[in-house]
């Protein structure tokens, strides 16, 4: 059975930021081939919702939060019935000890 996907709010002002930042520092090819494998990556676990390893032993809405780590970005997310939540997408080179805090607060 194929998900679908859904974003909080939180989660596309991520993306959108991300891909503003590429797009500002290495132009609108680097963009679009992160937004691509981004997108790559969403479908692939509305295959395999358990590609993602256990975020830090983290509930939300009462499901198990997961991370899927590509090189410079993680999916933050959980299932919720036929959908899989996008949470967040965090930039790796950041601190991850506030990406913990920014996921309690959505």
């Amino acid at each position: 059975m194929v998900l679908m996907d859904e974003w909080l709010d939180g989660a596309r002002e991520d993306l959108n930021a991300e891909l503003e930042y590429i797009y500002d520092e290495f132009g609108v090819k680097s963009a679009e081939s992160a937004y691509l494998k981004e997108k790559e990556s969403i479908d692939n676990l509305c295959h395999f919702p358990h590609l993602g390893k256990r975020f830090c032993n983290m509930v939300y809405h009462g499901q198990e939060v997961r991370s899927l780590s590509m090189k410079h970005t993680s999916v933050i997310y959980c299932r919720q019935g036929e959908k899989i939540l996008i949470i967040a997408l965090w930039n790796n080179r950041r601190d991850e000890k506030t990406l913990k805090t920014m996921v309690e607060s959505r």
